[in-house]
């Protein structure tokens, strides 16, 4: 007998009927769709929120070993130019790893929230015949960006400044700003190697920066 077939007696009277009661394919594959997207959603999310985590711990350990370089050569006082020339070169250097480390992040964090974007839908389509009684359906990954900043502004209507309200719904990009500060640090160790570097014309101190 088929995996999908199974027997029933039903007693009529004095005698037995054995009736087949057949779960078509369809039904059976529709259900077994609907439990592997929300499996595949759920992995999903949780991936895609490891790599929001661990972007914050990695470009913590790259800003923490960047003051303690700096502090040093703060230190150090210029004492021996070749030392201060080392730190200035390390800053330069993991700074402009960090800047890739923090783009390499936004990158992966852009490609699972699309992911996200994409399974939902399916998942959704898929609740349909899953779960025809359920009249709710919520999107919480799209590209309505309309409904964001209705649904934040309604609730901002509610407490907050209007000054920093307003930043608010600028919706300025956590996982890029460390990017924009490992930009920001290149450059300050940059013009720190120049200046590490004022006795070999045309290399030192911009004419531009007079100090305090």
């Amino acid at each position: 007998m088929p995996e999908h077939e199974h027997t029933e007696s039903k007693p009529t009277g004095n005698s037995t009927h054995l009736a087949v009661i057949i779960n078509p394919l369809s039904e059976r594959k529709d259900d077994e769709d609907f439990l592997a997207l929300k499996a595949l959603f759920k992995t999903t999310l949780e991936t895609r929120n490891f790599e929001i985590s661990m972007l914050v711990q990695r470009n913590n350990f790259f800003m923490i070993f960047q003051g303690v370089l700096l502090a040093g050569l703060i230190q150090s006082s210029h004492t021996k130019p070749i030392v201060s020339f080392m730190v200035c070169l390390a800053g330069l250097l993991v700074s402009f790893y960090q800047t890739r480390m923090a783009a390499g992040a936004k990158f992966w964090q852009e490609y699972w929230e699309e992911a996200l974007h994409k399974i939902e839908s399916e998942l959704l389509e898929a609740m349909n015949y899953a779960t025809p009684n359920r009249n709710a359906k919520f999107y919480l990954f799209h590209d309505k960006m309309s409904l964001y900043q209705e649904f934040v502004q309604e609730r901002l209507s509610k407490h907050g400044h209007k000054i920093s309200n307003s930043l608010i719904l600028k919706r300025y990009s956590v996982s890029r700003i460390p990017i924009y500060v490992g930009i920001i640090l290149t450059a300050i160790w940059f013009v720190l190697v120049l200046c590490t570097l004022r006795a070999y014309p045309p290399f030192g101190i911009p004419s531009f920066i007079v100090g305090f």
